[in-house]
């Protein structure tokens, strides 16, 4: 009577691409099924939250996320194709690719769920909301909210303080004084901070 050979043990199969260069703070939390993918390298500020199924992508150029911003559930950050138009071998002045697809998220930042943001830059205490689409290259500002399932065209300039909302009309929020800039800034600076606080309160809870 034959024997017949025992099976070859299987090795388990991972799902998840092989994640970039990080470097990350300590205090950086990301979730179990985020998905950190590419080559170029990753930086994660202190008290940073990636959340459930958000994605991270490196594969065209360096991503740079800053202190205390949180990428909400299946947002996606990073440049997704190449930059457009793609830089030009024959030009000195012109970036590399991978510097052309840099992209970099101040600090204070809150990217809320399936929202997807392949910006050059996003610049502090800026809200991108739910479903928002700002495109490659483009560069927001400082205090800057985009609302919910807007688009932000390739290479557009949102400024400092701007709200971005229907059909992609632009309102730029009067200062009637300096001091009314600043107690705005102010509380727009503590309603984030309390949103961060709560999520990692939460996370920690878990």
């Amino acid at each position: 009577m034959s024997t017949r050979p025992a099976p070859t043990a299987r090795q388990p199969s991972s799902s998840k691409p092989a994640p970039p260069p990080t470097t990350k703070d300590p205090s950086t939390l990301v979730h179990a099924s985020a998905v950190l993918t590419g080559t170029h390298p990753l930086t994660l500020g202190a008290n940073t939250i990636i959340q459930v199924r958000a994605r991270l992508n490196t594969t065209y150029g360096p991503l740079t996320i800053g202190a205390s911003t949180t990428i909400a559930e299946r947002a996606s950050v990073g440049y997704l194709s190449p930059p457009s138009p793609p830089p030009s071998p024959t030009n000195p002045s012109s970036p590399s690719p991978a510097a052309a697809a840099e992209c970099t998220i101040g600090n204070s930042v809150i990217i809320e769920s399936g929202a997807t943001v392949e910006a050059r830059s996003v610049g502090d205490y800026s809200i991108i909301e739910a479903g928002a689409v700002v495109g490659k290259g483009a560069r927001v500002g400082r205090y800057t909210k985009i609302c919910a399932k807007v688009q932000v065209a390739e290479g557009g300039v949102v400024e400092d303080g701007m709200v971005v909302w229907g059909d992609g009309w632009w309102e730029q929020r009067r200062r009637e004084e300096e001091g009314k800039g600043l107690r705005g800034q102010g509380m727009r600076e503590g309603m984030v901070e309390g949103v961060v606080g709560g999520v990692r309160a939460v996370w920690k809870g878990r």
